[in-house]
């Protein structure tokens, strides 16, 4: 027997890639498929409301699937009373040459082209990063594009999920659950926690408040992300006066500075940095979800390009000077915050304000933006795939992460019609 599973069976039934002249049940009764059914991904039968023709009479009920017969035996279906009213049983390959019950058994083996099942094997036994390796570059551009289309998609509404539990735990806030977001990823990877908590501990209507003063929103956020509980050198002295005030004015609470993490990153992505940035990005402008989801021009990486205060041109943290360079929010930075906070969130408040222009705006972002350059997406561009912008890279992660790399091909549009070419 070829290398099968019942995946395979599920995904040859629904799209039937077998051949159908002359079906005929094990027991002889001729057999026509009108409905394949509903893949059923709960528990119970494989397939739901199919509609099939035996010896001329019209059945419409579940089809369960298996590789042989005796299978039904091994999974004890004959003592489930969910299985106990299904109108066909569909199998590669009848071992038992017995009835099982009532209903008629299909089997396929010989009616499935020898093509189908190599390919099949093959991607499932592949080593490649890519199961299919470059056969993706021969299914058509028109299939490719659509497909990437949805994976951008589901890519978006995958992360809408936790911004959307985020606006629930703000109760309802979208400025506050925004700003959320977008510290998260000033925080990348490593200060990604810390920078969420200093988020959920600063309400941005305390920041607006301050706007006019830099100053200000500085002592703010560092005093808040517990920069300036020993001050080392006048400037921090000065915001550690400017914050005992605020704080007894708001009731702030900072966060442990503990929590922070400066080993192995590169100076320009200290936190201490980062926090500057975010005090002038802020002060340029304002309530942050407001501005982003008001701009009629492209947001481009340029516009978020703010320099933070001098003092940070001669430091990366407190009491410590270093030779004159500028920290203005680099190209790839603001990429990767237009990426993974501004778009995907634009894409939450389309949806929850019913503002399908929010949801366009989103993905012009990406469209607009150069593509990203990771391991995920070389993965493909090492095959000679050209990746045109950031929202086909960002539909690349999510195929390599959620298909290829689990080898889920069946469920991939170009996995499936790799299968099924030149039938």
């Amino acid at each position: 027997m070829p290398f099968l599973k019942e995946e395979l069976l599920h995904h040859i039934w629904q799209h039937r890639l077998f051949s159908s002249q002359w079906l005929r049940t094990v027991d002889g009764q001729s057999v026509e498929v009108i409905r394949s059914g509903e893949l059923n991904t709960d528990a119970g039968p494989d397939f739901r409301n199919s509609r099939i023709k035996v010896d001329g009479t019209e059945w419409a009920g579940n089809v369960e699937i298996h590789i042989r017969s005796s299978d039904w035996l091994k999974h004890n279906h004959q003592t489930d009373p969910a299985y106990a009213n299904i109108i066909l049983h569909v199998v590669f390959e009848d071992d038992l040459k017995q009835s099982l019950g009532s209903f008629p058994t299909l089997e396929l083996k010989g009616l499935i082209s020898d093509q189908i099942l190599r390919r099949y094997e093959n991607l499932n036994n592949s080593s490649d990063e890519l199961p299919c390796g470059k056969q993706f570059l021969e299914v058509s551009e028109l299939v490719r594009n659509a497909w990437f289309d949805s994976l951008l998609i589901g890519r978006l509404q995958r992360k809408s999920e936790w911004m959307n539990a985020l606006v629930d735990e703000c109760h309802g806030d979208l400025e506050q659950a925004f700003m959320v977001v977008l510290f998260r990823s000033f925080g990348m990877k490593v200060n990604a926690e810390p920078f969420e908590q200093l988020a959920k501990q600063t309400s941005w209507k305390v920041l607006a408040k301050h706007r006019d003063s830099l100053f200000q929103l500085e002592a703010i956020l560092l005093g808040n992300a517990g920069f300036l509980v020993n001050p080392k050198d006048e400037y921090s002295q000065q915001l550690k006066k400017e914050y005992d005030f605020l704080q007894h004015k708001y009731d702030l609470k900072p966060l442990d500075k503990k929590l922070w993490k400066f080993l192995r990153l590169r100076p320009a992505n200290f936190p201490t940095v980062r926090i500057a940035q975010l005090a002038v990005l802020f002060q340029k402008t304002g309530a942050f979800l407001r501005w982003f989801s008001s701009q009629t021009e492209n947001i481009e990486p340029k516009t978020l390009s703010v320099l933070p205060s001098a003092y940070w041109e001669t430091h990366y943290h407190f009491g410590s000077e270093s030779a004159p360079k500028s920290k203005r929010i680099g190209t790839t930075m603001a990429q990767n915050i237009l990426i993974n906070a501004v778009a995907p969130f634009l894409f939450v408040l389309a949806h929850r304000e019913a503002k399908p222009e929010l949801q366009d705006r989103s993905l012009a972002i990406l469209q607009q933006l150069e593509a990203e350059k990771n391991v995920k997406v070389n993965a493909f561009t090492n095959q000679g795939l050209m990746v045109q912008n950031a929202a086909e890279s960002q539909a690349l992660i999510e195929l390599k992460t959620n298909y290829c790399d689990h080898k889920k091909c069946l469920a991939c549009s170009m996995g499936a019609t790799i299968l099924k070419r030149e039938l």
